[in-house]
């Protein structure tokens, strides 16, 4: 999408550039964000360079007195395109989410920004910080236009939209209803165990996605909603977060190789600029996979049979299509019309190390 763009802006004489608009992502550092877009192919990869600075701008107020910066190079350039996944935010439900406005909101202002955003979300609810900053943002005049990517059960490409930047605070909140539809959940909404292979900031804002976990927070506290899981297990930090282990918090036990992926800098400095300092302490940690999975079972009680508990294991909260779950579980799944399958059951398999054989391999 991005080439497609560059290449047509190139073609009317433009000289189009990239600029990171992840507020505090990658350190906080303009190289950590540049290596970030470097490693998604968004770059010399689709004929744009990327300026990356973190040097921002301060273009206004809003109505309640709240600062509101923009990059400067974005700002100083001609105009600026806006292309950003829209789906059902990581903090708080809305009739907006992670778009085009939270890029605008928050994003595009770099640190400083995510940094004067988050300071305000204790005293003003975090849609309305999102509407009133990307108002002040939309009225510069620098915003073009917006490109608002949809995403299915699948994480595919289901629907993209071309928003005109006047449209943008009206047509967003379409876009995610369609979005909330179209995203995966588990099939069983009461559970014991939810093993996860992988969290990272490249699969969801807090490593592991609340929307599907039902494992949500505040600035200081975890708590549960639907579905219902007594404990969750996390086995590994993805590459692509680059050490950014935000949502750790939400696990209850954790493989020591988390720990052990985690860059303590990066993880802390998304957390502390996102107030978000719940998600970022490591859980109960043991050496292997099989001992930190037993130790989660003990956990549940001794009066749990282990045939009986309700256990699920997945790659990640965005790949939902496959999933490995419990032979306490089989005649639900066998009746839930979202389970298209169901295999005979197996072992759980450990490599001699005690690691879990990930799920992309069953």
């Amino acid at each position: 999408m991005v080439k497609c763009i560059v290449k047509i802006l190139r073609e009317r004489g433009a000289d189009p550039f990239i600029v990171p608009a992840m507020g505090s992502h990658g350190g906080a550092t303009s190289n950590g964000q540049a290596q970030i877009l470097t490693n998604y192919g968004i770059g010399e990869a689709v004929g744009a360079r990327i300026v990356s600075s973190l040097e921002s701008v301060h273009i206004g107020n809003t109505p309640d007195g709240v600062s509101v910066q923009i990059d400067r190079a974005a700002f100083e350039s001609d105009g600026i395109i806006l292309i950003n996944r829209i789906k059902p935010h990581t903090d708080f439900h809305g009739e907006i989410g992670s778009g085009l406005l939270k890029m605008m909101a928050v994003g595009l202002g770099n640190a400083d920004g995510a940094r004067e955003f988050h300071t305000w979300v204790g005293r003003l609810k975090h849609e309305h910080l999102l509407r009133t900053r990307a108002k002040v943002v939309l009225d510069t005049g620098k915003i073009l236009f917006g490109l608002g990517v949809i995403e299915n059960a699948y994480h595919e490409t289901a629907y993209v939209e071309l928003v005109e930047a006047s449209q943008i605070l009206n047509t967003e909140p379409v876009l995610l209803k369609q979005a909330d539809e179209l995203m995966p959940s588990l099939p069983v909404k009461d559970l014991d165990l939810l093993i996860i292979d992988k969290i990272g900031k490249n699969i969801s804002g807090t490593g592991m996605d609340p929307n599907i976990t039902g494992r949500w927070f505040d600035i200081t506290s975890i708590w549960q909603e639907s579905p219902h899981v007594t404990r969750i297990v996390v086995l590994d930090l993805d590459e692509a977060s680059h050490g950014n282990a935000l949502g750790i918090g939400l696990a209850d036990f954790c493989s020591s190789r988390v720990v052990e992926k985690m860059d303590s800098k990066i993880t802390y400095t998304n957390a502390v600029v996102a107030r978000n300092t719940a998600t970022a302490r490591i859980p109960i940690t043991f050496t292997t996979d099989r001992e930190t999975i037993e130790q989660a079972v003990l956990s549940l009680g001794a009066g749990l049979p282990a045939n009986d508990v309700r256990l699920i294991h997945i790659q990640n909260t965005l790949s939902l299509a496959t999933i490995v779950a419990s032979e306490s579980l089989i005649e639900e799944l066998g009746t839930n019309p979202q389970v298209s399958s169901v295999a005979r059951p197996g072992e759980m398999i450990f490599d001699p190390e005690g690691k879990l054989k990930p799920i992309r391999t069953y």
